[in-house]
């Protein structure tokens, strides 16, 4: 749906640069993923979340459990996503031998890994996505296109959700701009700053 919108909404007529063509990869998925957030808000969840028969809307206890449900084991999830990102960066920046790819791949463990893996473990020799899944080296996108979304899904929730400033203007920049500028020139159009990483800390119930 992120990425329907994005191109129904989009007012730039060249083709190449409308909705989501142009936008650059790591920042493709922010729209998806911004509209993604709201299915755990509380406030927009009361409006469609009920019984079938009884119409009893979802208590809030039952949502804080869905939202605890979605954060369990978030920061071992968020560990193994760096450790997946950074691999694929290092592992692009010059020919390895599979020795070499062996020895990155546990340098990198060493930093973001909790459990040991196992000696038999060839994680590196499935790693599909930046073999034959078009992310080569770009496979940290997926992250950095969450920062941007938690940080805007925040902004309209601290504002009020339905009656927020930032919402409004997601649609005028973001949606609206499609790529013909810079997602870093339009998310700081936006927000009127930098992304800020700690909103995702705070997505995950880490922060």
């Amino acid at each position: 749906m992120g990425h329907a919108i994005h191109h129904l909404l989009s007012t730039v007529n060249e083709n190449e640069i409308s909705g989501v063509n142009g936008v650059e990869w790591d920042a493709v998925e922010f729209p998806s993923q911004f509209l993604e957030n709201f299915a755990f808000e509380p406030k927009v969840l009361k409006m469609f979340a009920m019984h079938h028969v009884t119409k009893e809307v979802l208590p809030d206890t039952m949502i804080d459990k869905l939202v605890k449900s979605k954060n369990f084991l978030s920061a071992m999830g968020m560990l193994r996503q760096l450790e997946f990102s950074i691999f694929d960066l290092k592992v692009h920046t010059k020919a390895y031998t599979e020795t070499e790819v062996q020895e990155l791949l546990d340098t990198i463990r060493e930093e973001t890994a909790l459990i040991e893996m196992p000696k038999y473990n060839k994680f590196q020799n499935g790693f599909s996505h930046i073999f034959a899944g078009g992310y080569g080296a770009g496979y940290y996108s997926y992250k950095w296109a969450e920062v941007l979304s938690a940080d805007a899904y925040y902004s309209v929730i601290d504002e009020g959700v339905f009656y927020s400033h930032t919402a409004t203007k997601y649609l005028e920049v973001v949606l609206n701009g499609g790529g013909a500028k810079s997602m870093d020139k339009l998310f700081k159009e936006l927000m009127g700053r930098d992304a800020d990483t700690d909103q995702l800390l705070r997505l995950n119930g880490i922060k």
